[in-house]
């Protein structure tokens, strides 16, 4: 494995995260307001990004006024403050308090709650009561609340915990649940607000390892495999400037910020004629494990990993573990604890190049004569862990002009004990005594079109068939009938595979040779339906689940489809309280929101550890170029080129 050089310090482009110093300087600005006491914290620090017209005059060399958007809340009233800090000139320049809105939980917060409940007497006495007298290797996992109208929960920022025992240090303690008993903790007044003992069920004690520094793991590892050499001897054909990356075709920025984790920007391909704008942006803007388990406290179960935790803080650092071949080139992360300090996450971002086997091949029989040419893509990805579970995301670039988002699951399922009420029968059980229990991980993509520019419209495409008689007296006929979503509550739109039901974002002021917009297709493959019913405060709190296809006008504060606060909140604010007002987006700028994920049925053989599954969508070009875009590439010898 060869490591390139990381992104530089200085900065070079407009969207740019903030420096470590310049969170620095942010913060000092905000702890000389007027609300500012020793009881503020910070959720985020991030560059407030300035406006896409800006963005889109500006030229390297130039550079445009930096300022940090900053959320900090008082933990002693509850008040958050979002301010607006111009780093140019070390002053707040704008400041404002948001009514009932709940930060994101933090790290340290996290660990102080374990450590608060492990010591908590009524705790102490709870794990007692099931034999466990020695709480030198408990487990007590934090989970989000959610939000389910209780009154004496509305004035609180809270979280739910769950508790595992271990049976030493690095013991999988997904193994050994303790069921029955959760923990109601309060992070601001960071201190137990209940201990909730429903039930004492009995405690799984068999060992379920995968590490291998567990000799049961270590002596079954097997001997027999040969190694796979990736050999770049030329190095890579990418080059980073900064945060810029160019790759063949391809141009873009990489971002990484705290909530959405790794961020793409300015995605453009350059066919010949010059770089053509594809993306203005492309995040993952959310998503949400809803479980499936109505008995005691697991109804609570329904964790935004994007609002309620965030994709980036719990970004791993790669240094530690990457699973990326070849040239390898790193970004690190900047985030902040809720001191404001600035934390780096060394590594948060890889980036190498594959192979990716055949790109296209043909054997003409009159000749014999073959022509083959091998496909490669280039990988961006990171890595976050979200308490038990591991979340890969992988954006890939492909020769053809084809930008796809590759989700990998794997880690450790949450688990639960066998208890009297639900049994297996919302689950799986896959050790004696210990339940996985039916879940789904849903994912909502923030895509800010920009086909050939900002004017854009969004198409559907349904396959229809003719009716047999004069036209069709053989009942073979099939077409596409396209249908352009003028406003943004008609592009409320769910899958029909009876129709095979897709989407285009087109150009209608681009046409390519035959006279068609230039467009790029939605490729979703992996739209699944949730399972809560309608009447329920998650199904308001995560509207954007109700289809797999949404679209909005541009608008910079429109950047997340549950809401900017979504710890606790009501759902009174997100996608599908913008798209009531039916507001138009044709042939303007115009985001897509896709809505995908994984219904997740546990199985046997997903347990200690989970073998990744995938799932996720691509965008690809249709009749954005005017034939095939990768003629160009040579026939190549042993992978390489001839």
């Amino acid at each position: 494995m060869n490591v390139m050089r990381k992104t530089g310090i200085a900065t070079n482009h407009p969207l740019d995260p903030l420096t470590a110093d310049e969170i620095e300087n942010a913060v000092s600005v905000v702890k000389r307001a007027p609300f500012c006491n020793d009881r503020v914290k910070f959720e985020t620090v991030e560059l407030a990004y300035p406006p896409k017209s800006s963005v889109r005059a500006w030229s390297p060399g130039e550079r445009l006024p930096r300022q940090a958007f900053v959320c900090a809340y008082d933990t002693s009233n509850g008040e958050v403050h979002e301010c607006d800090v111009d780093l140019d000139n070390g002053v707040l320049a704008a400041h404002e308090i948001v009514p009932g809105a709940r930060p994101a939980v933090m790290i340290d917060e996290i660990v102080a709650c374990a450590e608060n409940v492990a010591a908590h007497p009524d705790f102490i006495a709870a794990m007692a009561r099931r034999g466990v007298t020695d709480l030198s290797n408990i487990q007590v996992d934090p989970f989000s609340s959610g939000n389910f109208g209780f009154e004496d929960e509305q004035d609180l920022r809270i979280v739910h915990c769950w508790v595992y025992y271990r049976t030493g240090e690095y013991d999988n303690g997904y193994a050994h649940p303790v069921e029955g008993l959760n923990v109601i903790y309060d992070l601001n007044r960071e201190a137990v607000v209940q201990v909730l003992d429903r039930t004492v069920t009995d405690l799984p004690m068999a060992e379920q390892n995968y590490a291998v520094r567990f000799d049961e793991v270590a002596a079954g590892l097997r001997d027999d495999l040969r190694a796979i050499e990736i050999s770049q001897p030329d190095g890579p054909s990418f080059a980073v400037d900064g945060n810029q990356v160019e790759w063949l075709n391809w141009r873009f920025h990489v971002e990484f910020n705290a909530r959405e984790g790794l961020v793409l920007n300015d995605i453009r391909f350059d066919d010949g004629t010059g770089p053509r704008s594809v993306l203005y942006r492309a995040a993952v803007a959310e998503m949400v494990v809803p479980y499936g388990d109505p008995s005691y406290g697991h109804y609570r179960k329904n964790a935004f990993d994007v609002g309620e935790y965030g994709l980036g803080r719990l970004a791993n650092p790669l240094k530690l573990g990457c699973d990326c071949r070849g040239y390898i080139h790193y970004f690190d992360g900047v985030v902040v604890d809720t001191a404001g300090a600035p934390v780096v996450i060394e590594n948060a971002i890889c980036m190498h190049e594959e192979d990716d086997g055949m790109l296209w091949k043909h054997t003409d029989y009159m000749t014999m004569d073959v022509e083959v040419r091998r496909s490669r893509r280039l990988v961006v990805s990171s890595i976050a862990t979200v308490g038990n579970y591991e979340y890969g995301f992988y954006w890939n670039l492909y020769l053809d002009g084809t930008i796809e988002l590759e989700v990998k699951l794997t880690g450790i399922m949450n688990t639960a004990g066998l208890n009297d009420v639900s049994g297996d029968k919302y689950g799986t059980q896959v050790a004696k005594g210990v339940v996985a229990q039916n879940h789904l991980h849903l994912f909502c993509a923030r895509l800010d079109s920009a086909i050939d520019g900002d004017e854009n419209s969004l198409v559907e495409v349904n396959v229809v068939q003719d009716p047999m008689g004069e036209g069709n007296p053989w009942g073979n006929a099939f077409r596409a009938e396209e249908t352009v979503l003028k406003t943004e509550d008609a592009a409320r739109r769910c899958r029909n595979p009876d129709s095979e039901r897709y989407w285009k974002l087109v150009n209608p002021n681009r046409l390519n040779a035959m006279g068609k917009p230039t467009a790029y297709k939605l490729e979703a493959s992996s739209m699944v339906r949730p399972f809560h019913h309608q009447e329920t405060l998650l199904a308001k709190r995560a509207a954007f689940l109700d289809h797999h296809v949404w679209a909005t006008p541009y608008d910079p504060e429109q950047r997340y489809p549950a809401g900017r606060y979504v710890n606790q909140s009501q759902g009174d604010d997100g996608i599908a309280a913008w798209t009531a007002a039916g507001r138009a987006i044709e042939n303007t700028g115009i985001v897509l929101w896709h809505t995908f994920g994984i219904l997740h049925l546990p199985r046997l053989e997903d347990f200690p550890v989970q073998p990744a599954v995938k799932c996720g969508f691509s965008l690809m070009a249709n009749g954005f170029f005017d034939r095939n875009p990768t003629l160009n590439m040579p026939p190549s010898v042993d992978g390489g080129p001839a």
